[in-house]
């Protein structure tokens, strides 16, 4: 017979089926492009088994927080390290090429960092579509106190570069479509194409966002203590 798991190890599962269950009901009703809700949908919409690359900062971050737990066979893939953000580009597209169509989930300031990863676009074999959440700037660093200070925080901390996606695709080569609703990425993610690259682009406000995690990672937490406080009593 199967043991039954420890009154510890059951507290844990409840937590966990209790955070899920607001995480996911929260999720389901924001309209506005918050970039936190990416990584959700992400988890329920690409096809199976497609190949993920997750870029560092908020993304990979907004993975482990939101993703869905789901039977699709996703195949995560990411840079960890002091030198995390080396390479971004290049190495999904090493993920992708002769391979199933991919996906690369990113912020601005990632893809910024090797763009010249595009200049392979002639010698690639497959798809990568890239997910471009663009708060114009490194949303991580809002989380942190040095945000309070601005002076010096836009400039040398948030770091924005006020790029034109769009003109800097046409410049490589490379598809670029404004993406302006969730239902709108849904639609673009659900059928990968089997060629090319194109980039996705969301265009979210960094603080707004930075503001939605502070507002809601509380409150998920909130659910759990008093559950556990319940228990005990």
């Amino acid at each position: 017979l199967p043991i039954p798991p420890s009154p510890y190890l059951q507290l844990w599962c409840d937590a966990e089926a209790q955070v899920r269950l607001n995480v996911d009901q929260n999720m389901a009703i924001i309209n506005e492009l918050v970039e936190s809700k990416a990584a959700w949908l992400l988890s329920q919409t690409l096809p199976a088994g497609t190949p993920l690359f997750i870029a560092n900062s908020m993304p990979v971050r907004d993975v482990e927080f939101f993703w869905k737990p789901n039977n699709l066979g996703v195949r995560s893939h990411f840079n960890r390290g002091a030198n995390g953000i080396d390479g971004t580009l290049s190495t999904a597209l090493g993920i992708a090429h002769r391979r199933q169509s991919s996906v690369m989930l990113t912020g601005d300031l990632s893809l910024l960092h090797d763009t010249n990863g595009f200049l392979i676009r002639n010698k690639f074999v497959g798809h990568l579509t890239i997910v471009l959440i663009n708060n114009n700037g490194g949303g991580i660093f809002e989380m942190l106190p040095i945000a309070q200070f601005d002076p010096p925080f836009e400039e040398f901390f948030a770091t924005p570069q006020d790029i034109d996606f769009a003109q800097l695709c046409a410049t490589y080569g490379v598809e670029h479509e404004l993406i302006t609703s969730w239902d709108k990425l849904q639609q673009n993610l659900t059928l990968l194409p089997t060629k090319g690259i194109r980039v996705l682009e969301l265009r979210t406000n960094r603080k707004t966002d930075a503001k939605w995690r502070q507002d809601n990672l509380p409150k998920f937490a909130t659910v759990v203590s008093a559950s556990a406080l319940k228990e005990k009593r």
